[in-house]
């Protein structure tokens, strides 16, 4: 009808609402004149709401195909996150009528952050020196011995298995900050000036050879899966770090339990892992020289008014029908 409003429905679990302060919520609930911004906290209250809604943000919930045929209201769909995965159904990748979209660009220098954090926690075996501050341990003794001697990035090689907004990011802080040489793996090249030199998947096994550090920076999707198995551990140096931030299906489990128990790598740091929660009998729990985090990246004191940001201008988008921001190749999977 003439002059009726645009309906966006944000369904998003009540814990992720908690990083929103009074001020960003109420941005967020009133983004533009000719929309109505609605929330849901549970998958019952979004999928209630979702056939009355011209565009949906979510994580978590999915969308029902129900919503998804030529004669709905729905035309678009928003991922919170900036993966795509558990989105991505078949029904939705059919629903061409259906814009896509996910938050790329927001999480990225927060996310690579994060990574950097576990390169160098690796690299100065930060868990052993917590443990010895927490049993009051002074490991060096009067003559300048040490136990554990660190290893150091500057000047190593790091290969970036993905090179969007987040592999972006990494390679500038390691390439500015560390002096490293950066090699970059990526679909579609991009002429980034923190990138050494690019490669091809099918050259993988040689910049896994020459890495002293791989980051995980991919999507999720076929061609992915897996990416990082057995094959691959045996052509990484037996000193080399294995850092996930990205997704993890990206790494075959089984495989990267057998290379840390036989010393195959170094060390590996995982934020993500196949299965979340991790279950408390997993074996990566009890990996040696391994770091796991329970996928927190992006959870820092700055990411919900950089989302806000990004959301409110995508509804503004949206409803003066301008081009989205982040959108998704519905049959490549980001």
């Amino acid at each position: 009808m003439p002059g009726e409003k645009l309906s966006v429905v944000i369904g998003m679990p009540e814990g992720y609402w908690n990083l929103f302060d009074e001020g960003t919520t109420a941005r967020l609930l009133d983004p533009h004149p000719n929309v109505v911004v609605e929330t849901a906290s549970d998958p019952e209250q979004f999928f209630e709401k979702l056939p009355r809604a011209d565009g949906a943000m979510v994580i978590r919930f999915g969308i029902p195909t129900e919503v998804l045929h030529q004669g709905s209201r729905l035309r678009w769909v928003h991922s919170i996150p900036a993966g795509t995965d558990d989105l991505l159904t078949p029904e939705l990748i059919a629903a061409e009528h259906v814009a896509i979209t996910a938050s790329k660009g927001p999480h990225a220098p927060l996310i690579a952050e994060h990574t950097v954090l576990l390169i160098l926690s690796l690299a100065r075996d930060m868990p052993a020196l917590v443990k010895d501050q927490e049993e009051h341990r002074w490991v060096k003794d009067d003559r300048g011995n040490v136990p554990r001697v660190s290893t150091q990035m500057l000047g190593k090689t790091i290969a970036i298995l993905g090179v969007g907004q987040i592999g972006e990011n990494l390679a500038r802080m390691c390439k500015v900050g560390f002096g490293m040489n950066v090699l970059g793996m990526s679909r579609t090249t991009r002429d980034i000036k923190h990138v050494d030199r690019y490669f091809k998947r099918s050259e993988l096994h040689e910049a896994l050879g020459e890495a002293d550090v791989v980051a995980l920076c991919l999507a999720l999707t076929p061609s992915t899966r897996g990416i990082i198995g057995k094959a691959e551990f045996e052509a990484m140096k037996p000193t080399s770090f294995l850092i996930n931030t990205a997704r993890g299906g990206l790494i075959d489990e089984d495989a990267l339990v057998n290379a840390m128990n036989t010393g195959m790598i170094g060390g590996t740091a995982l934020d993500t892992v196949d299965a979340e929660p991790l279950p408390e009998n997993s074996p990566l729990w009890d990996l040696p020289n391994t770091i796991i985090t329970p996928h927190v990246a992006a959870f820092t004191d700055g990411v919900a008014n950089e989302m806000a940001n990004f959301w409110i201008e995508n509804i503004r988008r949206f409803a003066d029908g301008q081009p989205l921001l982040g959108i998704v190749h519905r049959h490549e999977g980001y």
